[in-house]
């Protein structure tokens, strides 16, 4: 079964809020929001498509370089005809264009393919392209699935992924630099979500899960649950995680990056049932600067006792 293939490029005004209502351009004869999912062939970004259909919030429009999306033929047929397919290369910024006219949100979930492509290419010069059509077009919000420890690369942690990912994190920290420089000033927002460490596993549930800023709190998570973050993100009414970025893992498994940096935190926010309670708890970027460096502070930093957790 095939889904539409076709959707109506809309160009929205600037300073649009993209969610006020029905009458806007980016919502579908029912309502509802269109958020475009880029990389939604990837592990994450089609987990993401499945999310926002499950929630019924929004019609998802898969973004993929071919133009189809592997996990169609998987989902119900009412479902199937909810979603919209586009083709888009984050490396090719023509094709940016018409594939994300007419949403109202932006979940970039590309990430390179080893031996394919370059993480320079995508999860920073490709983030680039695709925030610079985000603002030409008035999207309302831009997502951005990164990674945790992007600001460690000292940290064991960031060490390992930049040597088997040829430096992904130095080239993802630079992407959001550059994709807030910007965002600066326009009227779209963006969040930033750093997962831990990506498992398969079924989703835990937001009760479980640990959002944290300041990027000294690491612990595994599962894209499922990344991906319905990401959703909730895109869809929230009250836009409550927009200037903000945090890192996300499961709370039984958070560890922090330094051995210094156990209990020095007061950005964690967990235990709540509500997506949107959570981002809403969350402190805007430029109100987190009170943390850690990469060298302890004292010599009391070394004395770790009991888990300070």
């Amino acid at each position: 079964m095939q889904a539409l293939a076709n959707f109506t490029s809309v160009h929205v005004p600037k300073g649009r809020n993209c969610l006020e209502g029905a009458c806007c351009p980016c919502r579908d004869r029912a309502g509802r929001p269109v958020v475009a999912v880029l990389g939604a062939n990837g592990r994450t970004g089609s987990l993401v498509v499945e999310a926002l259909l499950r929630d019924g919030l929004a019609v998802p429009r898969a973004l993929t370089r071919n133009g189809t999306w592997t996990m169609l033929d998987k989902v119900s047929g009412e479902d199937a005809s909810r979603v919209q397919l586009g083709k888009a290369d984050v490396a090719d910024p023509s094709s940016l264009g018409a594939a994300l006219a007419g949403v109202s949100a932006v979940v970039f979930a590309a990430a390179y393919a080893r031996g394919k492509t370059q993480p320079k290419d995508v999860d920073n010069e490709g983030l680039v392209n695709c925030a610079k059509v985000v603002v030409q077009e008035g999207i309302d919000r831009l997502i951005v699935v990164s990674s945790g420890s992007v600001t460690r690369p000292y940290a064991p942690v960031g060490i390992l992924l930049n040597t088997i990912g040829s430096g992904v994190l130095n080239e993802k920290l630079q992407g959001e630099n550059r994709m807030k420089e910007i965002l600066q000033g326009s009227s779209s927002s963006y969040t930033i979500v750093r997962p831990g460490g990506l498992t398969t596993d079924p989703a835990d549930g937001f009760l479980e899960l640990q959002f944290n800023q300041g990027d000294t709190y690491v612990g595994n998570v599962a894209r499922a649950d990344v991906a319905a973050v990401c959703a909730v993100a895109a869809t929230d009414p009250l836009n409550s995680g927009a200037g903000k970025t945090f890192e996300m893992f499961k709370a039984r498994t958070r560890n922090p990056l330094l051995p210094w940096y156990r209990g020095r935190t007061r950005y964690m926010v967990g235990g709540l049932r509500d997506c949107g309670a959570m981002l809403a708890r969350l402190r805007p970027d430029k109100e987190v600067y009170d943390v850690p460096g990469m060298l302890p502070l004292s010599l009391d930093d070394f004395k770790l006792g009991l888990p300070q957790k």
